[in-house]
């Protein structure tokens, strides 16, 4: 038989030991000498890692592990520090504080907070660490799901409240026309049910959603792989942000943050190098998290600018690590939105590493009227840490998009959200589904076909003749009556048909064809051209054309404003082009072309006399009828490319490397009667480099030359259009020249533009309120022929402004340029630019 006695002492042993355990604490308040509570007082043990802080109400508690004499230090800023002995017995202590206000600290503390408070000292020593904290793995694997959503303002949830009001009020009637029937109860009943749907379409419409699961591959420093295992929309998802973990990363160890879809310029980093001369830094409070102390900072921007955030960082004392991230930026430095603010949150694994677990994006925006309000939430889990990747596991592809994540069903997207959705979310996805549903039946395809193929008064006279088939995926479509008329043709009005025709295949390879045919008033003659587009292969971008017709070409498709209305830039011209191009491997591709044209005067042409005095001696050249055919190849190359893999396409995501260029035109004489003989090759350097915060300078580096110049005509030469007098051309392009000059020899050409994107401004108190963009640039060319060299310079100031969801920028420029053939002249000169959102850059 077992003996329980030591059992039993054993069990007494433990319990009286936990006891005393709980009972060796101190507890209490700490009041200022007015008998106030003081939050945020730093409460420490002398000699020991054993503090905490003071809570709203002044109270703290601290646990001991031992009996023994103590020294508690009770401190504040703007109190005297004061030292209280206690000594821990098997009981609890309460012990009470009161501090005095310390003139003298108070002082000092005014003067110190002038020159530098505390939090400078916390952010420089997480300045000092963040290469440790960067770098505290070499590689994770985790999962990562996000929510985006439009989220419904208070505007429209007042709005559904007076409509619920309005349906009880709608209800009582109906009961009352029960009783008391006035109309015919079937069509009351049809009505509501009318209203019902109509009520619940507008509720789905008022907000977009996206749900993304992704398995989510890092290595140190920059190398990042996705793979999308689940993606649902629900709704328009354009104006969302962050539905990809390649859109942007917000790595606030880096000294700048570079989010080009949210702002021009890189954003500063409060743990940047040079932080102190961007940012204030306060410290709010600290307070314990476990044994952890965490200091709560203010940051805000030292002047108002676009590539500074303000809010609140919070640092761990010790490792100085990042805890949390409250930061925002205001509409001077964003692209799209109003307001945009992040949130990130960091937990600890294996005791000393620091990772995100949570980022929250909020933004906002106004256009016409319709308030737009975003929200992403991003959960990351499941973090495995210090991989061993194949050694190339990482390269160009960034993100894999699988066909079964566009699959996932309801049972899927329950067992993978972090949290459940709201009430009112799954109202929305309900409905939403149920819509899209409908929508996309046979039933429904075939009568929306129906009735989008009838022939109506208002497609003839407004909108177009269109016949569709959805379930095939193809549309045909013809010009209305105003289609019809083209007023601002080489020549005067011409009166034709445009028809169009798409198609695209379950692979997602489609067909493209147009055409159109018109009769020109002035002239008495008809014109009109066939286009086709075949793309075979979405995911090498593969795609071949051909075109054919006759018309009125256009010699240089770069010219300026003026170039466009001289008439010596026009030939009248049948044609038929062949166009092919793919991408052989990822970042290079090849473009083939070949064209059989026959080019005429347009000296007998009648034109009409508004823009006839716009330009001196406006009149067509004056040359014999010829023949020509001309080839050419095209090699371009984007060193690591980066891009996204889809199921059936590729999307190019682009690279911080220069876009090179070489071409070799070649005309073919003989052949079909072919007047021309050359060889003509051409080479290319194009980049675009941010400089820290000073903005973007984009160059471009051009040189060519003829090899063969047997037989040539006026198109085939090299040629370098005139400038406009008011109208500022694209800045890698001449500005002043006086009259177009061409070439058949050797030439280099040289530009360069430097949009400083607010960096001059910005310290500048009242004109930064304008909102106003500089920069500055030049152009350069010499044409060896001649030895002709010219020169500009050119600076300017432009005004971005947004029109709905579509970002434009106006200009005023000052030029200076010339020749060593003519006189330097200054100009003024004007433009509008427009920012295409898909190719994230601005027209020039």
């Amino acid at each position: 038989m077992i003996n329980q006695k030591p059992i039993v002492f054993a069990l007494i042993l433990i319990v009286f030991a936990c006891n005393n355990i709980y009972s060796q604490s101190v507890r209490g308040f700490v009041y200022s000498t007015e008998n106030a509570p003081l939050p945020y007082v730093n409460v420490y043990v002398k000699h020991t890692d054993i503090g905490t802080t003071t809570d709203a109400e002044g109270r703290y508690y601290i646990r001991l592990i031992e009996e023994g004499d103590y020294e508690l230090i009770f401190s504040a800023i703007g109190y005297e520090t004061r030292i209280i002995q206690v000594v821990v017995e098997d009981k609890e202590i309460v012990k009470n504080a009161f501090l005095k206000n310390s003139v003298v600290e108070l002082e000092q503390v005014e003067v110190r907070a002038k020159r530098r408070d505390p939090a400078y000292e916390i952010i420089q020593n997480a300045i000092d660490f963040k290469k440790e904290n960067s770098k505290q793995v070499n590689s994770y694997r985790c999962n990562v799901y996000i929510k985006a959503k439009e989220n419904i303002s208070d505007r429209e949830k007042k709005r559904r409240e007076k409509q619920k009001e309005q349906d009880e009020i709608e209800q009582m009637r109906e009961e009352d026309d029960e009783i008391f029937p006035e109309t015919d109860p079937a069509l009351e009943q049809q009505k509501i049910k009318e209203q019902q749907q109509a009520q619940r379409t507008k509720l789905a419409y008022s907000m977009n959603m996206a749900e993304i699961d992704i398995e989510l591959n890092y290595r140190y420093p920059n190398d990042i792989k996705e793979i999308r295992n689940g993606f649902e929309k629900h709704g328009y998802t354009e104006n969302l942000f962050f539905l990809s973990t390649t859109e942007a990363k917000f790595d606030f160890y880096q000294n700048l943050i570079n989010v080009e879809n949210l702002n021009e310029l890189p954003l500063v980093s409060p743990l940047n190098l040079s932080s102190v001369l961007t940012y204030k830094f306060k410290l709010e409070k600290t307070w314990f998290e476990d044994d952890k102390m965490i200091y709560h900072i203010s940051v805000t921007p030292r002047k108002k600018g676009n590539a500074s955030f303000e809010g609140f960082i919070d640092i761990i004392f010790g490792s100085y690590a990042i805890r949390r991230v409250d930061l925002s930026i205001e509409k001077g430095g964003l692209m799209f939105y109003d307001k945009f603010r992040i949130q990130q949150e960091y937990e600890l694994f294996n005791d000393s590493i620091w990772l995100v677990t949570s980022q929250t994006f909020e933004y906002d925006t106004k256009e016409t009227g319709r308030e737009f309000s975003g929200l992403t939430s991003v959960k990351y889990r499941d973090y495995e840490l210090n991989i061993d990747y194949p050694k190339r596991y990482f390269n160009n592809e960034l993100a894999v998009t699988t066909q079964d994540a566009y699959e996932r069903d309801t049972g899927y997207w329950e067992s993978i959200r972090p949290e459940p959705l709201t009430e009112e979310e799954i109202e929305i996805i309900f409905i939403k589904d149920s819509i899209h549903g409908v929508y996309n039946s046979q039933e429904y395809l075939d009568s929306i076909d129906a009735e989008y193929n009838k022939v109506t008064w208002a497609d003839i006279g407004l909108w177009g003749l269109g016949f569709m088939n959805r379930e095939k995926k193809w549309h045909i479509w013809a010009s209305s009556i105003p289609g019809l008329i083209d007023p601002f043709s080489v020549g005067g009005l011409r009166i034709g048909p445009y028809f169009g025709m798409f198609k695209e295949f379950e692979n997602h390879k489609s067909f493209w064809a147009s055409a159109h045919v018109n009769y020109g008033i002035r002239n008495n003659d008809f014109r009109g051209s066939i286009y086709l587009n075949y793309v075979y292969d979405p995911m090498k971008l593969s795609r071949i054309s051909f075109n054919i017709g006759n018309g009125i070409g256009i010699v240089h498709q770069d010219m300026s404003f003026t170039g466009l209305i001289d008439r010596s830039n026009y030939v009248d011209s049948r044609y038929i082009n062949f166009g092919h191009s793919s991408e052989i491997v990822n970042g290079l591709y090849l473009n083939l072309s070949a064209s059989i044209k026959e080019h005429s005067s347009l000296e007998d042409y009648k034109f009409g006399t508004l823009v006839q005095d716009w330009v001196e001696n406006n009149v067509p050249r004056s040359f014999d009828t010829y023949q020509l055919i001309t080839s050419k190849i095209e090699l371009t190359y984007v060193p690591f490319q980066k891009f996204m893999r889809e199921p059936y396409k590729k999307v190019v995501l682009g690279s911080k490397w220069p876009s090179i260029s070489i071409a070799y035109s070649k005309g073919i004489p003989s052949v079909f009667k072919s007047a021309v003989d050359f060889d003509y090759v051409e080479a290319s350097i194009q980049q675009k480099i941010k400089i820290s915060t000073f903005g973007t300078t984009t160059a471009k580096i051009g040189t060519g030359k003829f090899l063969n110049t047997e037989s040539m005509f006026y198109e085939n030469y090299k040629i370098f259009p005139r400038g406009d007098r008011w109208f500022f051309s694209s800045p890698m392009q001449n500005q002043l020249i006086d009259s177009t000059i061409y070439t058949t020899d050797w030439y280099f050409e040289l530009h360069a533009v430097h949009h400083f994107n607010g960096a001059l401004v910005n310290n500048i108190p009242l004109i930064k309120k304008l909102k106003l963009y500089t920069l500055t640039g030049f152009n350069y060319t010499w044409i060896k022929e001649t030895n002709y060299h010219y020169l500009d310079y050119y600076a300017g100031i432009e005004r971005t402004f947004r029109i709905q969801r579509q970002r434009f920028r106006i200009g005023v420029y000052f030029v200076y340029g010339g020749s060593n053939n003519s006189k330097a002249i200054p100009s003024v000169q004007f433009s509008i630019n427009h920012y295409d959102r898909r190719e994230k850059s601005w027209d020039y």
